[in-house]
C-alpha cells in the first residue's frame, strides 16, 4: 500500500469518528466545569444566588460534600419570589423543601427520554422525563440542562416543588375519618415481644414507603358506614360487638388502595391492588389531595362488584391437604384437558368412604353453588359414585352422585349456606364400600360460586 492511500484511509476514518461524536457529549463539554462544587456553581451564578443563600443558611451545603455525586434543579431566583415565608422561616421546613430539589447521583437529561425516578435527600421519590421534574402531581421546567461540576449535575428550573405528606402520613394526619380511624385501628399484638403492628400496613400494603405511586380512596363517614354494612353479612362471626374479625378489617379496606397514581385525568375503572376493578365517576369525588407516593380521593360513594369482593373459590383435585387412609392409591395424573393440566384419581384402596381432605380458607358466610368436574376417561369400564362431605365425613348434605364415563362437563353437587366466614373443609368421599371395583374416585375440581340473593 503507498502512502497516498495510507493517507487516504486515516482521512476517511478521522472524518468517521467526527461523524459519530455524540452531540450530548459536545454539550456536555461545554458545560462542565468539572474544578467546582456544586455549592460553588450556585454561588456563582446570577440566577441562583436566592437558591445558594438557602442552600448555605440551613446548612445543607455542608452536606452535598465531593465524595458523593448529586443533582440539583435549582429554582432561579424569580421563582423563589413564590416560596412562602412559612418555609422561609422554619428551617426544618426550608430543609425538606431544598431536599425535594436534591437528587442523588448525576441524571442528566438525555438519559430521561423515558421518565425516571429519582430518590431526593429529603426522602421522597420525584420524577424526572428531561424536560420537566414533577413531584405530587406538580411540574417545573428546565431552563438550563445538565451544567456538570465535580460533584454532580445542575438544572435550573422555572418553578417550585413544594415537598407533600406521603399518604400513610396524611390518613394519620385525617384520623378523624372514620375510614381512616379504621385502618388505624387494625392492630396486632405479638403474644411473645408485647409488640403491636398495623396489618394493613404489614399485609396489604405500607402506605408511608416513598418509591411506590398509589391512589388510596379515602370515603367520607357515610359512605364507609355503607359499605362497611354491605359487607358484614359476608363476614359473620362470634366475636363480642367492640373486636373485628381480621378478614373483614382486611376484605373492607384491600380494595381502597389502587395501583398507580392519576393526578389529572381519573380514569373511569382502575385495579386494587388485589386486582378488583373499581369504578369512578368523577361527580363522587369530593376532593383531591396529592401526596409524595400518589393521590388520595376523597369520595362519597365506592364502586364495586359484588362478585370481586367475594369472589368464587375454586379447588384443584390434585391439591388435597389430607388423606384418610395410604398415600399409595392416590395418583396425580397429567391430562390435557384437565383444570391445570393435572387430575387426582383413587383406586385400589379397599377402604369404605376413604376420603381426600381439601381445605377452604376464609370461606365467606353465603350460601354457594358447589360444582365438581370429575371425569371417567375409562380407568374403570363402568360408572363410580362418590360425594362431598362437609367439615365431617359423618356431614350428609350432598348425597352419592355417579361420575358417568367420558362426561366432561362440570356437574352442579348442590348448594350449601356457611354460617360463619372462616375456614371450611371438604371431604371427597368414595362409596361406602371396601370391594375396589366400586370405590374408586376421581376429581378435577371443585367450585364454590356464591349466590348473592
Amino acid at each position: 500500500m503507498n502512502v497516498m492511500n495510507r493517507i487516504l484511509i486515516y482521512a476517511i476514518v478521522l472524518v468517521f469518528l467526527g461523524a459519530c461524536t455524540d452531540p450530548w457529549d459536545d454539550q456536555n463539554q461545554s458545560n462542565r466545569d468539572g474544578n467546582r462544587q456544586l455549592t460553588q456553581l450556585l454561588e456563582n451564578d446570577p440566577e441562583l444566588t436566592d437558591f445558594a443563600e438557602l442552600i448555605r443558611t440551613s446548612g445543607l451545603g455542608a452536606e452535598i460534600t465531593d465524595n458523593k455525586s448529586y443533582t440539583i434543579w435549582a429554582p432561579t431566583n424569580t421563582a423563589l419570589q413564590a416560596l412562602p415565608t412559612s418555609i422561609r422561616n422554619n428551617n426544618e421546613a426550608l430543609k425538606r423543601f431544598l431536599g425535594n430539589h436534591i437528587g442523588f447521583l448525576e441524571n442528566f437529561s438525555s438519559n430521561a427520554s423515558e421518565p425516571v425516578r429519582v430518590k431526593m435527600i429529603n426522602g421522597k421519590v420525584n420524577t424526572f422525563d428531561g424536560a420537566s421534574f414533577q413531584s405530587a402531581g406538580a411540574s417545573v421546567n428546565l431552563t438550563t440542562k445538565d451544567v456538570l461540576a465535580k460533584n454532580g449535575v445542575l438544572h435550573k428550573v422555572n418553578g417550585l416543588l413544594e415537598p407533600k405528606d406521603n399518604i400513610w402520613k396524611i390518613i394519620q394526619e385525617e384520623s378523624a375519618s372514620a375510614v381512616n380511624n379504621f385502618i388505624l385501628d387494625m392492630k396486632r399484638t405479638d403474644m411473645i415481644t408485647n409488640v403491636s403492628s398495623n396489618y394493613f400496613q404489614t399485609e396489604i400494603v405500607d402506605l408511608s414507603v416513598e418509591d411506590s405511586l398509589y391512589t388510596y380512596i379515602m370515603l367520607t363517614d357515610e359512605a364507609f358506614d355503607l359499605f362497611k354494612d354491605e359487607l358484614k353479612v359476608y363476614f359473620k362471626d362470634t366475636l363480642p360487638e367492640n373486636e373485628i374479625l381480621e378478614a373483614y378489617a382486611k376484605g373492607l379496606t384491600k380494595d381502597l388502595v389502587l395501583k398507580g397514581a392519576h393526578y389529572d385525568q381519573l380514569p373511569t375503572m382502575m385495579l386494587s391492588l388485589d386486582s378488583v376493578e373499581v369504578y369512578f365517576d368523577q361527580a363522587n369525588v369530593v376532593e383531591q389531595i396529592n401526596s409524595s407516593n400518589g393521590v388520595v380521593y376523597v369520595m362519597n360513594k365506592f364502586d364495586f362488584k359484588l362478585s370481586d369482593k367475594i369472589p368464587e373459590i375454586k379447588i384443584e383435585g390434585e391439591n388435597f391437604n389430607g388423606i384418610s387412609g395410604s398415600s399409595n392409591f392416590v395418583s396425580i395424573r397429567p391430562r390435557s384437558w384437565a383444570s391445570g393440566g393435572r387430575d387426582v384419581l383413587v383406586r385400589g384402596h379397599g377402604t369404605a368412604s376413604f376420603h381426600l381432605i381439601y381445605n377452604v380458607p376464609q370461606a365467606h358466610s353465603v350460601k354457594y353453588r358447589v360444582y365438581w368436574r370429575a371425569v371417567n376417561d375409562n380407568y374403570i369400564p363402568r360408572n363410580n359414585e362418590q360425594r362431598i362431605a362437609i367439615n365431617d365425613i359423618t356431614n350428609s348434605t350432598f348425597g352419592y352422585r355417579w361420575v358417568e364415563r367420558n362426561t366432561f362437563e362440570e356437574v352442579l353437587i348442590g348448594e350449601y349456606e356457611v354460617d360463619l366466614h372462616g375456614n371450611l373443609n371438604l371431604l371427597l368421599t368414595s362409596a361406602s364400600v371396601t370391594n375396589n371395583d366400586w370405590n374408586t374416585m376421581v376429581l378435577d375440581y371443585i367450585r364454590l360460586e356464591p349466590v348473592f340473593e
